[in-house]
Parts: structure tokens; C-alpha cells; sequence
């Protein structure tokens, strides 16, 4: 969500810990911000769920399981956070069985703050009509 407030330069603040305050002009926008660090994934989709884990700063990401690499960036929006993500697999344990039938995928996402955590939606380019949803926890810095 983007707010404007028209409010004097000397009232400039950051509001919270996901939120970015800019100055343009005499008018103050407060857009989501992912705060860097590392954080806990929750996931699923229709075909099953995971977790791991994904480490954010300076718009990338980088994390992974014991199966997969999760490779991507991400870039802060007046109405959410946008991610793209793609997965690599660096273990061939046929035990770990990929969420989306395929080892490689890109996940484009869109997410925003609810509470403590970051909830995401959004799909793989290679399988279009499967949802995937994401909730992110903080771990660390």
C-alpha cells in the first residue's frame, strides 16, 4: 500500500521496521520494504508443501533445502513486495521429490506484510495455472 502525506521535511520518519519513507517534493510515500536478513519459508501448492530457508539483503535472495538452490531477487512496490525466484537442484537424492515436477522452475511473486510474517502468492512461468504460497518468518539479521 502506498500512502502520501503532505507533511514539512522536519516530520520525516520511518514509521516501522517493512515500511520506506520517501521525501519528493513536500510529500512523504510510505512503501513496503523487505527487511534484509534471514528469514524461515513456509510453501505449498496443490501438489504438496516444503520449507527452507532464504537469506535477503540488497535486493537478492539466496537460500535453499536439502534438495534445491532458490536463486532470485526481489524489489519493493507501493503495493507489495515483488519476487522473482528460480530453483536449482544440488542434491540427486531421488528422495526429494521437486514441489512442481521439475527440478528448474521461476516463481514470480507478490507479497506484502501481515503481522510478524511476509505472506507471498503467485506462480511458476513453467506451470501458470498453479498457485504458490509462500509465508515468510524472520529468523535473524
Amino acid at each position: 500500500m502506498l500512502i502520501a502525506h503532505a507533511l514539512p521535511p522536519a516530520a520525516l520518519f520511518d514509521a516501522g521496521l517493512r515500511h520506506r519513507v520517501r521525501l519528493c517534493g513536500d510529500t512523504i510515500f510510505r512503501g513496503w520494504v523487505l527487511q534484509e536478513g534471514l528469514y524461515k519459508v513456509e510453501f505449498h501448492t496443490v501438489h504438496g508443501t516444503g520449507t527452507c530457508v532464504i537469506y535477503a539483503v540488497g535486493g537478492k535472495l539466496r537460500g535453499g533445502n536439502s534438495a534445491f538452490a532458490f536463486i532470485g531477487n526481489y524489489t519493493d512496490k507501493g503495493d507489495g513486495i515483488q519476487v522473482k525466484v528460480s530453483t536449482q537442484r544440488h542434491n540427486p537424492d531421488p528422495a526429494f521429490k521437486p514441489l512442481f515436477g521439475t527440478d528448474m522452475i521461476t516463481l514470480t511473486l507478490k507479497g506484502a506484510e501481515d503481522g510478524s510474517m511476509l505472506d507471498f502468492e503467485g506462480t511458476a512461468l513453467q506451470l501458470p495455472g498453479v498457485t504458490f504460497k509462500a509465508t515468510l518468518t524472520r529468523i535473524s539479521d
